[in-house]
Order: structure tokens, then sequence, then C-alpha cells
């Protein structure tokens, strides 16, 4: 284990992220965070903040035997592609902080980049943590870079569910989110403002 802490602060691995709609917080914070299939297979009804043109590439594809909707998608870096095209709903976005010993889970892996694209390579093995783009990953600016934007939304996926015991933080945009959150009662949730994950 003492291996596996140094590799995650050789790479300043705090945290692996996922950002959510504000009002999905308390079903999530119920049953944990649930892959998109499972969420449909059990119907329930959530708030979609994900590009939906971008779901149907991500239905088709496979990853390591399973369907890429079975895992759950966790980011290295929030500030992303993503959240920059949700920019306008920011202050309704929740953003996640889930234990990065997720990683050490059977099926989890994680990629070089946005899993949907066809040239993003995907890893089981931490030692190749080193294959990634840190640089890109860890910068503020990525659209300048080649490859940037799928570089800078590379992921990590979790099969097939995250336990609410796996999210310790839940990082706000507003002191009026936080109050809002914090009305769910979860004393186990760190719960703060933190602008810098944001735009």
């Amino acid at each position: 284990m003492k291996q596996i802490e140094e590799l995650l602060a050789e790479y300043e691995i705090d945290y692996l992220y996922h950002m959510t709609y504000v009002d999905n917080l308390g079903s999530i914070l119920l049953r944990g965070l649930l892959s998109r299939q499972q969420t449909c297979s059990q119907n329930l009804t959530y708030t979609d903040i994900s590009d939906q043109e971008v779901q149907k590439r991500r239905s088709c594809k496979i990853v390591r035997g399973i369907p890429l909707h079975g895992y759950v998608p966790l980011y290295f870096n929030p500030r992303n592609p993503m959240l920059f095209v949700r920019k306008n709903l920011q202050s309704q976005i929740a953003i996640l902080g889930i234990d990065p010993l997720v990683l050490l889970q059977p099926h989890s892996v994680f990629s070089d980049g946005n899993a949907a694209c066809s040239n993003t390579v995907f890893y089981k093995d931490l030692s190749s943590l080193s294959r990634l783009n840190w640089k890109i990953i860890r910068q503020s600016i990525w659209y300048d870079q080649p490859d940037g934007k799928r570089i800078k939304c590379a992921e990590v996926l979790v099969y097939p569910q995250i336990a609410v015991r796996n999210i310790l933080s839940v990082f706000c945009y507003s002191d009026e989110m936080v109050a809002d959150i914090k009305k769910l009662r979860q004393d186990h949730l760190r719960i703060e403002v933190n602008r810098n994950l944001y735009f």
C-alpha cells in the first residue's frame, strides 16, 4: 500500500473527480455513484449534464470486455473541456472528490484521454500512469496543444459502481451550494467551495 500511496503522490492524485448536477446528490449519497447502464436498468431519474452526441459514441464502445456505459467515469482533472462546455451551468454543478484507491478495484482502468475517442489507450497497471501526458492533464490551457482536448479528458473507469464511502469530498461553486448540500446531513463528507476547479 505504501508503494501505491507514493505513486499517487508522485502524480499528485489526491482525488479523482466526478461532475454532477447538484440535484442528483441526494440519490448519489444514498446509492453511491452508479454507471449509466445501472442507472438506466434501475429506472432512476437524474439530471444529465453530459453531451448526448458524445454519449452516443460512448454507448457503442467496449473497454476490456465491458461496455463503456457499464463503468462510472472519473477525471484526473475536472477543469476540462466537458466542464468548459457546461460553464453556464457551473453554479449548479457539484464536483465529487473520489478516493483514488478505487483505481485498485478489480475492473478499474484508466485512459490517456477521452474514453470515447478511437485513439485513446486504456491501462490497468498503475505503473502505466507514467504513459499519461501529465503536463497537459494538469495545465489550465489545452486548446493550443496537439491532441490537447482529448488528453485533458483522461479518465478513470470504475466498474460497476462507486460506494458512498469512497466519495470523500464535494467541491462547490458557491457558498449557497455548500449550504444546500449540508442539508443532506452527510457528516463524513468534506464540503467546500473550490473555484479553482471551475472556470
